[in-house]
């Protein structure tokens, strides 16, 4: 019996279609269905029930992967073991998912100083995402997400928050004024990030911290900061972006922050991985090096230089 043919029946277990589980394995779909079918011959027995809408597993199927996962886990695990320990320097790939505004601003940076430091691993970014629904252990080492994440087989090491902040550029509140309330925004071209179409602002005199929510129209709906970052830049209207985002920004003075006495509640930023099993040495040296390196030395309620807008 192969080994892959083992990890092809536990990803369908899993995934619980074949082409979720051929995706997570990274491999086509026909080769996925051609390993199934040598792993049901090697066992002479219907490990899986197909049929037009589902993909199940039989009770065969179900106590087979049952008792074999750990096995398999445990296995890996060993050999990996085994290949770092015999290693004189830590060598191997990372798989990468994150958001493309955290990658540009603070997560790069740390990339590009980890892999000069270790000359021998590799890392691939093949993902820029935020979406809390499209990662999996089979397709990524680590996975960064800003905001609350859902339960998963992922263990989360919370790194710090991203402060979103009202800005606009100096040429735009020319023209049109300073807003004073959030009703106020109704009168102002908001542009927002998507899926960040409505805001959420809090007074900073509200004891109870209730929240106000701005969803009046949109004038742009762009999936990137930057590009919204550039838009308010030119002037075309107001924003709510993270302050990593827009701190060059506001430091050159292209913009400046409106309604200081309000904000928006910040969100946590995680870094995400493999909860079970051996952690290769490579995978390890990368989430203790971006653990030191984007844990946030202040505090909450502190103003930073680094941090503005906070």
């Amino acid at each position: 019996m192969k080994l892959d043919d083992l990890r092809t029946l536990i990803a369908i277990a899993q995934h619980g279609s074949f082409r979720a589980a051929a995706s997570a394995l990274d491999i086509p779909p026909a080769t996925l269905s051609r390993r199934l079918q040598r792993l049901e011959d090697t066992l002479n027995c219907q490990l899986v029930i197909r049929d037009s809408r589902n993909v199940s597993l039989t009770p065969l199927g179900e106590d087979y992967v049952a008792r074999c996962q750990p096995l398999l886990s445990a296995l890996e695990s060993a050999t990996s073991e085994l290949r770092d320990n015999t290693q004189n320097h830590p060598k191997g790939s990372l798989r990468v998912s994150a958001p493309v505004g955290l990658l540009t601003y603070r997560l790069m940076p740390l990339f590009n100083q980890f892999l000069a430091q270790y000359p021998d691993i590799t890392l691939a970014l093949t993902h820029l995402s935020n979406q809390h629904h499209d990662y999996s252990p089979e397709q990524y080492d680590v996975v960064f997400r800003v905001g609350q994440q859902p339960d998963s087989s992922f263990a989360a090491a919370r790194l710090g928050e991203s402060q979103r902040i009202l800005v606009a550029s100096p040429t735009y509140l020319q023209q049109h004024g300073q807003p004073r309330h959030p009703d106020d925004l109704a009168h102002y071209a908001r542009l927002a990030s998507v899926p960040e179409f409505e805001w959420a602002l809090t007074s900073k005199n509200d004891e109870q911290k209730q929240i106000v929510w701005v969803n009046t129209p949109v004038r742009m709906a762009i999936a990137d900061l930057n590009s919204i970052k550039q838009a308010v830049i030119d002037g075309l209207g107001i924003a709510c972006l993270p302050n990593y985002v827009v701190a060059d920004a506001l430091t050159r003075g292209q913009l400046t922050t409106l309604m200081e006495h309000w904000y928006s509640p910040p969100r946590p930023i995680y870094m995400l991985y493999q909860r079970m099993g051996y952690l290769p040495a490579h995978i390890r040296l990368f989430i203790d090096f971006m653990r030191a390196g984007l844990s946030d030395p202040c505090e909450p309620d502190q103003g930073c230089d680094a941090c503005p807008g906070r």
